[in-house]
């Protein structure tokens, strides 16, 4: 498996994949696709996720597995990658949508919030913009920023 950014000529593949696993995708453009997270196993795109960094909030578009790849562990290793990545750009909190992959998002540490918990720069975000979103709520889950192991590694020399 190999997780890197996207790029935007790969905006199609990605909206087509997210599509198939009925996340929200309309409005993707070039310029917001470059932060979203990819794995490509065998050449084949096998899962994404996405975030958009507020100031200390921080927007999580969830994870996204090919359906015929679910159930080898990608979706776990985006998320725990793109809440790293979001850390590091200074977020201290992933809001998520209420309802979308709610039961995934509630095993790995999220906390289910009212409509009115949620800042006002995440819900005016696109993945809050309808008003089922009030119905829902969302998910919130603190970040801690911590050195990914290569980083730690190169900065001790070894």
């Amino acid at each position: 498996m190999v997780f890197l950014f996207a790029h935007p000529p790969q905006l199609a593949s990605i909206k087509d994949l997210l599509a198939r696993c009925d996340l929200p995708h309309e409005d993707l453009d070039p310029n917001s696709i470059v932060h979203f997270l990819t794995c490509r196993t065998e050449g084949t795109l096998a899962g994404a996720t996405g975030m958009d960094v507020l100031n200390a909030a921080a927007v999580l578009r969830p994870p996204a597995v090919a359906p015929e790849l679910r159930g080898r562990g990608i979706g776990s290793l985006l998320l725990v990658r793109i809440e790293r990545f979001a850390a590091l750009a200074g977020a201290r909190q992933f809001f998520a949508r209420g309802g979308v992959n709610e039961d995934y998002l509630l095993a790995r540490g999220y906390l289910r919030i009212s409509w009115d918990e949620i800042p006002e720069a995440v819900r005016s975000h696109a993945v809050f913009s309808d008003a089922a979103g009030q119905e829902t709520g969302g998910l919130v889950k603190n970040l801690v920023a911590t050195k990914m192991p290569a980083a730690r590694k190169a900065a001790s020399g070894h």
